[in-house]
């Protein structure tokens, strides 16, 4: 005999269903949406410094790849469009002339001049507000002739000059004594005393020399048409050269470059990879996995991939190709963990 249940009884058997996923979820999608910013700033702070660096290593290594010798080169109409290693002394033709600042420099082959403007504010600080390049006419390595292009394609051959002891500063300008390689010009009255670096206001200005002096030098670069001058290679859109102080061979003018730039790179990345590591944690905590997974494997792997995307796209996308990369990662990386989370916590 069959007897009607109880829907009292019923209702009571039946198991009791636990939070729904949506509302598990908004935990979860709080906590995603503060890693996306700060995993925004992450990726725009490894973009920028990063591509930088792995542009110039790739740029070198193209140079060093059109070299056709290391053996030093001399002048000759057969390699004009070829890149080649000269090296020797070094020679300026007529002094470097400043006109805007009249500053003549003596035994110089190139100059580069830097004019910072003081911005105020809460973080008050010197923005570049003047980059100007000058060389030296007529100068020459051996038989070969030295043109402005090729002595402003290597900024790092160049050393800082002090002001009062290689250049007379300009009239109105100050020298500083906290700050050797500047000088100064301030909008407010200064007692002959004081410091100009230290009071700085809004719209003050500091002005800065770097040289190449004349002396022992090396180059690779390419040849012109008349095959007895050297000029940058343009690579990708930008002027490639390399000069170095001294009697410096191919190998380890190429090798000296890359360290630098690969060192840069390398630093970048760690510091990357440690910070993304901890930020990385954030939405893996919130998912239903193992907390010894959650902490090691999971986030491990998310940061590595990003950065991996993002150092792949650093030199053919440059910094907004290395971000988007970037991003795209970390944006794969949450997808990815929201619909682990939802797996988890859909019902069978």
């Amino acid at each position: 005999m069959m007897t009607k249940a109880d829907p009292m009884t019923a209702m009571t058997a039946r198991p009791q269903q636990g939070p729904s996923w949506n509302r598990r979820m908004v935990p979860f999608m709080a906590a995603s949406m503060g890693f996306l910013f700060l995993s925004f700033l992450l990726v725009s702070f490894h973009a920028w410094f990063y591509t930088d660096a792995a542009v110039q290593a790739a740029r070198i290594g193209a140079l060093r790849s059109l070299l056709v010798a290391d053996e030093p080169a001399t002048p000759s109409p057969d390699l004009a469009g070829r890149v080649v290693h000269a090296r020797g002394v070094a020679v300026a033709g007529q002094p470097v002339s400043d006109t805007g600042m009249g500053i003549a420099f003596e035994g110089t082959l190139a100059v580069q001049r830097v004019v910072e403007r003081f911005r105020g504010g809460r973080k008050g600080s010197l923005t570049p507000d003047e980059t100007r390049h000058l060389a030296s006419p007529g100068a020459h390595l051996g038989g070969w002739s030295l043109t402005e292009p090729l002595l402003a394609a290597d900024p790092s051959a160049l050393e800082p000059l002090r002001p009062g002891v290689d250049f007379r500063p300009p009239p109105g300008m100050r020298i500083s004594e906290s700050d050797p390689f500047g000088a100064y010009q301030t909008s407010r009255p200064e007692t002959p005393a004081s410091d100009p670096a230290t009071r700085l206001t809004d719209g003050d200005r500091r002005l800065t020399y770097r040289a190449l002096r004349d002396g022992p030098l090396s180059v690779i670069a390419a040849v012109d048409g008349t095959g007895r001058k050297l000029v940058p290679v343009r690579i990708d859109g930008d002027k490639v050269a390399l000069l170095a102080g001294g009697t410096v061979d191919a190998a380890t003018m190429v090798a000296g470059s890359l360290k630098e730039a690969n060192a840069t790179r390398l630093t970048v990345t760690l510091w990357a990879l440690a910070a993304g590591w901890v930020l990385f944690m954030i939405p893996a905590l919130w998912t239903p996995i193992p907390r010894r997974i959650a902490l090691t494997i999971v986030p491990l792997a998310g940061i590595a991939a990003t950065l991996g995307a993002a150092m792949a796209a650093a030199v053919p996308g440059g910094i907004g190709g290395s971000f988007v990369a970037g991003q795209t990662g970390v944006i794969l990386y949450v997808l990815a963990l929201a619909l682990l989370a939802r797996r988890r916590n859909s019902p069978d």
